[in-house]
């Protein structure tokens, strides 16, 4: 396992490295320098050749001696030698197709001054052509050459420059690297402390979560799996206090159930009551009405019994197939059991063709926690809508727990919002409404871990949940879920 004294001393190794990289480099540069040289020495020969071809052919034509023009037919030769021996240089100065050219006027230029050599001095018809022809030729060859040596002087002039400023480059670089490494030498030891230090306070803002093995430091491993293990042990007491406080809306709803109970027992009791006295009389219609409603008013009580069980179960999470209006139903039940004195009105406007992939347990548990927020704080009336369209802009308004989950309403998203016309919520206290403990009830009505388990249900169906509230003017929670887990089918 590595170890950051490793790690340093490999920084050590990376810039001794680097230094003999450097040496190379400035090497293989000295050596193509010296490659450009060889070759401007071919075109300074070229350029001279040429130059030596003009000056005996100008001789030739002002004086008229034979050896002059043989000496300027030599020098051609020459000079088309030299072009065929270094076409690789003169490629780096010249265009090919301006090398051809410059090699069919050298050929042309031995053709047409070799009838020279033996024709008499004395001007002629003939000689004159000849003449007019070659100066012309003579002309081109050495502006081609002077044009070549002008690309060459060019070329090694940027290549000096660049070989200026690639030697002060690395005397900076090697500086600089030197700078770096020992920055990076600091960082490779500070880094991995850094980075629990952001973990830490992830953690301390209520994302507790396994410490994450950022780093193979054996020094830092020790620690991470040391603190990964309080960090379970206290995951495990999170989950028992939450469990704790869904008990403890238990305890509430078990009061208000036995009150909801009452009435289907009592139409029960009665319609007994009434089928033992009137048996021997009473005719098969009528016993048939008495039995029905002992049936209709037995599964009522069963329901409720079922929603009560349902909500106490501690189940694992699973998704599957669910009508988000009949989850809401139940938790309308609920909280009219666990508040049957409230006079509060909630309107269940969720399209019943609706199917969302959740989990209806915890999904029960968002709603009925959302719903007795919403009646505690004193609000006459509540509503539930779903599909919820809104544009994108309208999302700024809200607090999210965290970066919403966007797309297009109805298309890439599913949107549930909860309004209720309440006192609404002070905006300084907006952000704060998500965390664990955090409450506006008095000392002894309220945990504070309602809206934390609402997060962290939402959150695990891979969705957002958001808030926007006025002072006096209600408050609406906003939950979007992503549309790859919904669907619609008709009921």
């Amino acid at each position: 396992m590595p170890s950051i004294r490793h790690k340093i001393t490999f920084g050590y190794y990376l810039f001794a490295a680097c230094i003999i990289g450097l040496a190379v480099f400035a090497y293989a540069n000295l050596r193509f320098m010296e490659q450009r040289l060889d070759w401007g020495t071919a075109v300074s020969s070229l350029l001279d050749t040429t130059l030596e071809m003009r000056r005996f052919e100008k001789n030739y034509f002002l004086y008229g001696k034979p050896e002059d023009a043989a000496s300027a037919q030599t020098y051609a030769g020459a000079a088309l030698s030299l072009l065929e021996e270094n076409t690789a240089a003169y490629r780096e100065f010249a265009a090919t197709d301006d090398l051809q050219q410059l090699r069919e006027h050298l050929e042309r230029y031995s053709e047409r001054i070799a009838p020279l050599v033996n024709m008499p001095g004395e001007y002629s018809a003939a000689r004159n052509a000849i003449e007019a022809d070659i100066r012309k030729l003579g002309h081109d060859l050495s502006a081609s050459a002077e044009l070549i040596s002008a690309n060459e002087h060019d070329v090694m002039r940027t290549l000096l420059n660049t070989a200026r400023r690639t030697v002060v480059g690395l005397l900076i670089a090697v500086t600089l690297f030197s700078l770096v490494l020992a920055h990076v030498l600091t960082w490779i030891v500070v880094r991995p402390l850094r980075r629990l230090e952001r973990d830490l306070k992830d953690i301390g803002q209520g994302r507790i979560s396994s410490l994450p093995a950022r780093s193979k430091d054996q020094e830092i491993v020790s620690f991470t799996q040391a603190f990964n293990h309080t960090l379970h042990e206290l995951e495990v007491r999170r989950r028992h206090l939450v469990q704790s406080e869904k008990l403890a809306s238990l305890g509430t709803l078990v009061s208000g159930v036995a009150h909801e109970l009452n009435n289907p027992l009592s139409n029960i009791s009665t319609s007994t009551q009434l089928l033992l006295e009137e048996l021997a009389s009473a005719d098969h219609d009528q016993i048939r009405a008495w039995l029905g409603d002992v049936e209709e008013q037995t599964e009522r009580a069963r329901r409720i019994v079922a929603s009560l069980l349902d909500f106490s179960r501690d189940n694992p999470f699973v998704l599957n197939p669910t009508s988000l209006r009949s989850v809401l139903d139940k938790s309308v039940m609920l909280m009219a059991a666990q508040r049957p004195k409230s006079r509060c009105e909630i309107i269940n406007d969720i399209a019943p063709e609706i199917r969302i992939d959740a989990d209806a347990q915890k999904l029960q548990q968002v709603f009925v926690n959302l719903l007795g927020n919403a009646i505690d704080a004193g609000a006459r009336k509540i509503q539930v809508q779903a599909p919820a369209c809104m544009s994108e802009d309208n999302l700024e308004h809200y607090v999210w727990t965290q970066v919403p989950v966007t797309g297009e309403c109805g298309t890439d998203m599913l949107c549930v919002a909860v309004n209720d016309d309440g006192p609404g919520i002070a905006a300084d206290l907006l952000p704060k409404l998500f965390d664990p403990f955090f409450t506006t009830k008095d000392v002894g009505f309220g945990s504070g871990l309602g809206l934390y388990v609402v997060e962290k249900i939402i959150r695990q169906h891979n969705g957002s949940v958001g808030v926007t509230s006025t002072s006096g003017g209600g408050t609406t929670f906003l939950i979007r879920f992503p549309r790859r887990h919904a669907t619609e089918t008709m009921s």
